[in-house]
């Protein structure tokens, strides 16, 4: 059993379009005109009209060149044609070049991306970043390695006691460490001190020749854990990554200064805990806190 094969549709629209010109032909030869001049109506090829100088287009308007000549036998044809078979109805633009592109939509500018509005620079920087934490210190005991340092285990209130290093073995003797009230920063990193686990500072206030270095002493009455706060500044602590990627200990430090009585102050505002202020030793006036 033989099958029949359905005919190309593509096949079938080029047969179209090659009888729909051929039937055309006529309506070419008839839209050239008498010529003004000499009232001689010429009929032809396109190459026949050109060598007689007479060549015509529709409306009697003369061709003066072959490439003329040609553009006004297409638009006769693609106006006739419908506009399945690529004519234009009439509306087709004969100067234009053939095949030449549509012209191409303008691309639409891509819209910038809203950078976040940068943050407040004052709350990102003041004292309510550091984490400070009344402690006591629960033992003590010199680096093997290291002749400045201190190790230590302090107490701030949580499950196991901080392991803390402190460089203070040129001020005091390590009977004068144990059971002490301290003043703890604690949101800081883990770091190794010549093979001691530090987590943590003992804040301390010291004279600018280095000569003097004392504790900075919590309230008597403030709970072991309870947060060192300042008025004024209520924020959240930064987390342990952002003191050291936002260099915020280089901002806040600065401003950590003991008043004239030796209170500890941040632009001037007394650190507080329990019911009270925390103080240096002795009352170490205008003196660095670190």
């Amino acid at each position: 059993m033989s099958l029949i094969q359905s005919p190309d549709p593509q096949e079938s629209k080029m047969k179209i379009s090659t009888v729909s010109t051929l039937a055309l032909l006529p309506a070419v030869a008839s839209a050239f005109v008498p010529l003004a001049s000499n009232n001689a109506l010429v009929v032809g090829t396109s190459s026949s009209l050109l060598s007689a100088g007479v060549v015509t287009g529709p409306g009697g308007k003369a061709a003066g060149s072959k490439e003329e000549d040609l553009a006004l036998t297409l638009e006769i044809i693609m106006n006739s044609m419908g506009p399945d078979l690529g004519g234009g109805g009439g509306d087709t633009d004969a100067s234009a070049p053939v095949g030449e592109d549509a012209p191409k939509k303008a691309k639409k500018p891509k819209k910038k991306k809203k950078s976040p509005p940068p943050e407040d620079a004052a709350a990102e920087m003041d004292v309510s970043k550091l984490d400070i934490r009344v402690g006591v210190i629960q033992e003590a005991w010199e680096h093997e390695e290291a002749d400045k340092l201190f190790c230590e285990k302090i107490d701030i209130g949580e499950e196991e006691p901080r392991q803390i290093a402190s460089g203070l073995r040129a001020y005091y003797k390590t009977k004068d460490l144990v059971g002490r009230r301290v003043c703890v920063l604690a949101n800081l990193k883990k770091r190794k001190l010549l093979g001691f686990q530090s987590h943590g500072m003992v804040l301390c206030a010291s004279t600018e020749d280095g000569s003097s270095v004392v504790f900075v002493d919590p309230p008597a009455d403030a709970a072991i854990g309870e947060r060192v706060m300042c008025e004024g500044f209520d924020g959240e602590p930064a987390t342990e990554n952002q003191i050291g990627k936002k260099k915020i200990l280089d901002k806040v430090f600065p401003d950590l200064q003991t008043d004239g009585s030796g209170v500890a102050t941040f632009k001037g505002v007394p650190l507080t805990a329990g019911s009270g202020s925390c103080v240096a030793e002795g009352g170490l006036a205008n003196a660095q806190v670190s």
